[in-house]
């Protein structure tokens, strides 16, 4: 999706208040980690996925090029997130056609369902894949974004010193980075970041609902300053420290426990109103069968199994490198690397990219 160019780069993932860069390096047909770095940006540089300070962001990735672990970057041709509260991801259901009518008729189609004209967006489209029951219809994956959006994003890597090879939503690379090419099992993706959240809904091979709100790790530990009266250093050691573990901290706990109420509610109500218009989507059996939690502060303590209790259905942490590296083992030796390896989970399904295509 608003592809550039198909030659191989490395993924940069872009924040409100950081940035991650990773590449991959092929070597006998195995993938495996070349380079990472992931660097905090100041507050108010980009605001709700939207770039204020170009200059003073681009400064700051340009000097980040040289600081990266591992090996030097290789290039500088870059695929780049685009920040999915900004970005609509519908299906549409069209009458089958010969595929030279498609794009008319995405473009009709989709002015009902993006609130921006569609001279305003860039528009990208691909037709899904359906049983050949469904063959008086074809159903279009669509993705749009502002076109003042996508161009501050192009400026400002170029500004960096980069070559833009595509922009990409972020639940596109999170979904590359997490699902296998051969697991069908219907699943929503809960991406639980700094700023905010975002949901995804994987079925029948493809993304089917995103959505975004504003439970985030920011307000942890917002909530816990305010209640326990503690500094934000403090606030942020208790949430990683005790998080949900009752057994550690009762005052966190209880603190924290409405919030994640309110999470598990936010993601039982939009499994139901996707389980209320699949039939209207693909006509497939797609019921949710799995929760994945990925981002930073998914890894807050006893998080999956306080979810799993609430919404009555497995609930795991996601493997970010698992279409990366097939050996346990080695999985195991790069996720000490990164430390993290949820919170680079876009930046590693971005730098997947050119080996799917």
């Amino acid at each position: 999706m608003f592809n550039f160019s198909k030659r191989p780069c490395f993924g940069l993932d872009l924040s409100n208040l950081s940035f991650k860069i990773v590449q991959l390096k092929k070597e006998k047909g195995k993938l495996s980690l070349s380079s990472f770095i992931k660097k905090d940006i100041p507050k108010g540089l980009v605001e709700d996925g939207e770039i204020k300070k170009e200059k003073e962001l681009s400064s700051i990735i340009k000097g980040s090029l040289k600081e990266v672990n591992g090996r030097s970057l290789q290039g500088r041709r870059v695929i780049c997130n685009l920040p999915e509260e900004r970005v609509f991801i519908r299906i549409i259901q069209l009458p089958k056609m010969k595929k030279e009518e498609i794009d008319q008729a995405v473009k009709w189609e989709a002015e009902a369902h993006i609130p921006l004209s569609i001279d305003e967006v860039y528009l990208s489209w691909q037709v899904i894949d359906l049983p050949a029951n469904n063959s008086n219809q074809i159903d279009v994956l669509i993705a749009a974004s502002p076109k003042k959006l996508v161009d501050s994003y192009m400026n400002l890597l170029k500004e960096s010193g980069l070559k833009p090879i595509a922009l990409e939503p972020e639940s596109v690379a999170v979904v590359r980075s997490l699902i296998s090419p051969n697991d069908f099992t219907p699943t929503i993706i809960v991406d639980l970041g700094i700023s905010g959240t975002n949901f995804v809904i994987f079925s029948a091979s493809t993304i089917c609902f995103t959505s975004h709100i504003r439970i985030s790790g920011n307000l942890f530990s917002q909530v816990i300053m305010k209640e326990l009266k503690v500094e934000a250093e403090e606030a942020n050691k208790l949430k990683i420290k005790i998080g949900l573990d009752k057994t550690k901290g009762e005052k966190v706990y209880q603190v924290l426990k409405p919030i994640i109420n309110d999470l598990a509610k936010q993601i039982n109500d939009y499994i139901a109103f996707y389980h209320d218009h699949v039939g209207h989507i693909h006509s497939r059996n797609g019921t949710i069968k799995q929760v994945l939690l990925c981002g930073g502060d998914s890894l807050l303590l006893n998080l999956p199994s306080f979810l799993s209790k609430q919404l009555d259905m497995p609930v795991k942490i996601g493997d970010p490198l698992i279409n990366i590296l097939s050996d346990k083992k080695e999985r195991l030796a790069v996720s000490n690397e990164l430390k993290k390896p949820l919170a680079y989970t876009t930046a590693l399904g971005l730098a997947l990219r050119p080996y799917y295509d």
